[in-house]
């Protein structure tokens, strides 16, 4: 199915092929949410050819190597126009795409859906401007639509990575104040009337009642009886997120970029050998994956050879 899928994407469908994709998307919801993965990775192989030393991988290509991952996870996902929510246990690496040095401004609409958690349930939710939420067990997330305004209102405990958008603020509401940020990365957990938020990366303005206070990357600051609290230095914020797992996001992030982060998380050296492949950016999401799953796709969308030595990975351009 993901030939037929790649060239009816060209105009190159038969009526036939075409007839049969039709049927086989209207069978079942898995199937759907099959078709829109395919047409995501088949978005990034052509944004490859922006780049003139960049072979486009086909889709079969690119598939053959991650299809276990997505066949895996469609059964568990919840899907909507807005927003793509998918279990912690499903592995499922979703939204991996490779950008033009300038990309379009993502959406400002978040979309209207409401996330819920159970009790030993983690879940990853990508919402329609590019930012990425781990909400983490007995939580609730829940989205307004707005073409302005990206809201969102929180009841738990909840990890962001917040998409840039300098002329539309991300504020998330809580019973016990609000965080408002124009792109970073953050912990906020609720609990009645008392808030915690851990920064870090970015600037997070946090206000109750009549209180306000400015928080930044590896400073923890909260909210007790409508009052916020001084920031303190956190001398390793980022490892006070454990509970995440492997929770990796990347939004148009140059490769080069994107292998420290890697590095951080997995504790091993990657190496970008060619320039070129390492001003490419990606835009991906990761959740519970190995690090040689998160290289893969990633060296299969870019279009790099992935080298495995003792204690590195050597990324260099494919020839």
């Amino acid at each position: 199915m993901d030939e037929i899928i790649e060239r009816e994407r060209r105009g190159d469908a038969t009526p036939d092929e075409a007839r049969q994709l039709a049927e086989w998307r209207r069978a079942s919801l898995a199937n759907e949410h099959d078709y829109r993965r395919v047409v995501r990775l088949l978005d990034a192989a052509r944004a490859l050819s922006a780049d003139r030393h960049a072979p486009v991988p086909t889709a079969a290509a690119v598939l053959a190597r991650n299809r276990p991952a997505i066949e895996s996870a469609v059964a568990r996902s919840r899907w909507t126009p807005w927003l793509i929510a998918t279990a912690a246990a499903a592995g499922l690496v979703v939204g991996v795409a490779l950008q033009r040095r300038n990309p379009p401004a993502a959406p400002g609409v978040l979309g209207v859906a409401n996330v819920t958690t159970g009790a030993a349930e983690m879940t990853t939710v990508l919402l329609g401007d590019g930012s990425a939420v781990r909400l983490a067990p007995s939580s609730r997330l829940a989205m307004t639509a707005s073409d302005s305004t990206r809201d969102v209102t929180l009841d738990g405990r909840a990890f962001f990575v917040v998409a840039k958008m300098p002329n539309k603020p991300f504020v998330v509401h809580t019973a016990a104040g609000n965080a408002r940020v124009l792109g970073t990365r953050f912990e906020l957990a609720t609990h009645d009337h008392d808030l915690k938020l851990v920064v870090v990366e970015g600037r997070v303005a946090l206000s109750s009642g009549d209180s306000s206070i400015v928080v930044r990357g590896g400073e923890q600051s909260g909210v007790t009886d409508r009052r916020t609290l001084a920031p303190q230095a956190v001398a390793h914020a980022d490892q006070m997120e454990q509970w995440v797992g492997k929770f990796l996001v990347f939004q148009t992030t140059p490769l080069r970029d994107a292998a420290r982060e890697i590095e951080r998380m997995y504790g091993i050296r990657v190496v970008v050998t060619d320039s070129i492949v390492a001003r490419r950016t990606v835009t991906a999401t990761f959740t519970d994956q190995t690090a040689g799953q998160v290289l893969d796709v990633i060296c299969s969308v870019v279009s790099a050879q992935c080298d495995t030595r003792p204690g590195e990975v050597v990324v260099s351009r494919r020839y």
